[in-house]
C-alpha cells in the first residue's frame, strides 16, 4: 500500500493516543494536504506495527544499509527518542526522513531527497558502500521514485502540523544513521530490479498506443487500469496530486502522438488537448483527474473512429479540420491546401473524390448547419446567425441557406414554431 496516499499511514484505530476525535480529523486532513503541497508523503505512527510494516515495504531499498527504514529499526528509534524535537534522519543512500511528535503520536514526513539524479555521484556513493555497477539501475529506480524537497519546506510543514496539533518543537536534530556495508546476494528490494515489471509497463504502452490508433475506447480503458498497477510497482508515481498531474501530462502526450499517426490533424488534436489540459489542471482529486483522463481518451478514440469510418486520406482530413476551426473566416483553397500539406490541385481532386463535393460547397454546408443551430436557439436574429458564421450579406446568406436547408432562414424558423424576428435577450 502506498503511504503517500496518506490515510494509509494510520494504523486503523478509531482514535489515536492523546488525540480526541477533532485531533484525529486534523491529522487526517494534514495527511491529505501536506503531500499535495510538498509532494512529500506523511504517515502517522501511534504504536501500531502495521504502519511501519507498510513503510518498510514502500521505502526500504536495502535493509543492510537502511536499517532505520525497517519496521524494527524505525520502531526502536521512535520508541527511544524523546519528543519535542524535530528529527531529520539521513540514511547512507542519501534520502531523508523527518520525524516529530504531534498529539502524542509520531508523524513521519518523507522519505525525500535534496536533489535530482546524478549518475556520477550515485556510482561514487555505491562504490564507497561496497556495491557494484549492477546496483546502479535498481538504485536509480528507487531514488527517482522519491520526491525532491527542500529541508526548509519540510520543516515548515512539520511545524505547521505541530502547531495546529497543540504541540511544540524545541529544536532540530539531524541524525545520521549507521553507515553499514553493501551485502552480497539479494541485498535490495526485488521490486526495483524486476525486469518483468518494467517489460510489462512497456508492453502496456504499446497496447495503449495501438488501441488509440484503432479508436478502440474499451481496449484503451483496460490498458489504463493496468498502468495503475505497474506505476505503483515501479514507484514511478505516488498518489499525491503533483505526480498525478505529471502522469496525466504523459498520457496526453502519448494520446496526441498516436492520434496523429491515426490521421487526425494537428489542428483538431490541439483543440481537444487544450480543452482537457485546462480541465485537468483544475482537478482537485485523483478521482476527478482519472475521470477526465478517461473522457480525454474516449474523445480521441471517437475522432479516430470517424476518420477510419470516413476513409478520408490524411490531406482531406487535415483540410476538413482546418475549415472546421476557421468556419467564420474568409479562406481560399490555396490557404486550406497549405494547412493540409499539399498543393491546391491535389487537394481539390482528393476532396471531390472522397466527399463528393467541392471545398467551397462543404464550407457553405457546415456554415449553414451551425447557423441553423443558432436560429433554433430562439435568441438570435437571422442577421446575427449569418454574421456569426461569416456572412456579412443577409441576402447572400439567405440564398446559400435555402440551397442547403431547402428553405429560407425565416421559413426555417417558422417551420419550427419560432417567431420570424427576435433579438438577443438582455
Amino acid at each position: 500500500m502506498n503511504l503517500r496516499a496518506c490515510p494509509a499511514g494510520f494504523s486503523g484505530r478509531r482514535t489515536l493516543p492523546g488525540l480526541g476525535v477533532e485531533g484525529m480529523e486534523f491529522l487526517r486532513a494534514a495527511a491529505e494536504l501536506i503531500p499535495a503541497l510538498t509532494g512529500v508523503g506523511m504517515a502517522v505512527y501511534d504504536g501500531g506495527g502495521e504502519v511501519l510494516d507498510r513503510f518498510e515495504g514502500q521505502y526500504c531499498f536495502s535493509p543492510a544499509l537502511q536499517g532505520i527504514y525497517t519496521a524494527h529499526g524505525l520502531a526502536a528509534f521512535l520508541d527511544s527518542s524523546p519528543g519535542g524535537q524535530l528529527y531529520e534522519l539521513v540514511e547512507p543512500l542519501g534520502s531523508r526522513l523527518a520525524a516529530f511528535q504531534a498529539g502524542g503520536c509520531w508523524v513521519l514526513l518523507g522519505p525525500y531527497v535534496a536533489e535530482g539524479w546524478n549518475s556520477r555521484a550515485a556510482r561514487v556513493l555505491l562504490a564507497g558502500l561496497g556495491a557494484s555497477e549492477a546496483a546502479v539501475g535498481p538504485y536509480k529506480a528507487y531514488r527517482c521514485g522519491l520526491p525532491i524537497a527542500r529541508q526548509e519546506d519540510v520543516r515548515k510543514a512539520a511545524l505547521a502540523v505541530v502547531g495546529h496539533g497543540g504541540g511544540q518543537v524545541s529544536g532540530f536534530q539531524t541524525v545520521y544513521t549507521g553507515a553499514g556495508r553493501w551485502e552480497p546476494g539479494p541485498e535490495y528490494s526485488g521490486a526495483y530490479a524486476d525486469a518483468a515489471v518494467i517489460n510489462r509497463r512497456y508492453a502496456l504502452e504499446d497496447s495503449f498506443a495501438a488501441a488509440i490508433r484503432r479508436g478502440d475506447r474499451a481496449a484503451a480503458a483496460r490498458v489504463l487500469e493496468g498502468f495503475k498497477d505497474v506505476s505503483a510497482d515501479l514507484r514511478f508515481m505516488s498518489d499525491d496530486m503533483r505526480d498525478q498531474f505529471a502522469g496525466a501530462a504523459a498520457i496526453r502526450t502519448m494520446v496526441r502522438r498516436e492520434a496523429k499517426e491515426a490521421g487526425l490533424s494537428p489542428v483538431l488534436i490541439d483543440s481537444i488537448s487544450q480543452e482537457y489540459a485546462q480541465r485537468m489542471r483544475r482537478a482537485v482529486s485523483q478521482g476527478e483527474l482519472n475521470a477526465l483522463i478517461g473522457r480525454y481518451v474516449e474523445h480521441f478514440c471517437a475522432e479516430v473512429r470517424k476518420v477510419r469510418e470516413a476513409g478520408h486520406s490524411p490531406c482531406v482530413r487535415r483540410a476538413v479540420d482546418y475549415m472546421e476551426a476557421n468556419l467564420s473566416r474568409r479562406m481560399t483553397v490555396a490557404e486550406v491546401a497549405r494547412a493540409a500539406g499539399v498543393d491546391r490541385h491535389r487537394l481539390s481532386e482528393a476532396f471531390g473524390r472522397e466527399t463528393g463535393m467541392t471545398l467551397k460547397r462543404y464550407l457553405a454546408r457546415r456554415r449553414c448547419e451551425i447557423a441553423a443551430e443558432l436560429l433554433l436557439d430562439g435568441r438570435f436574429s437571422v442577421q446575427q446567425a449569418a454574421a456569426y458564421v461569416g456572412y456579412a450579406d443577409n441576402n447572400y446568406f439567405s440564398k446559400v441557406f435555402k440551397e442547403h436547408q431547402g428553405m429560407s432562414p425565416q421559413k426555417y424558423r417558422k417551420a419550427r414554431g419560432l417567431p420570424d424576428r427576435v433579438g438577443l435577450r438582455r
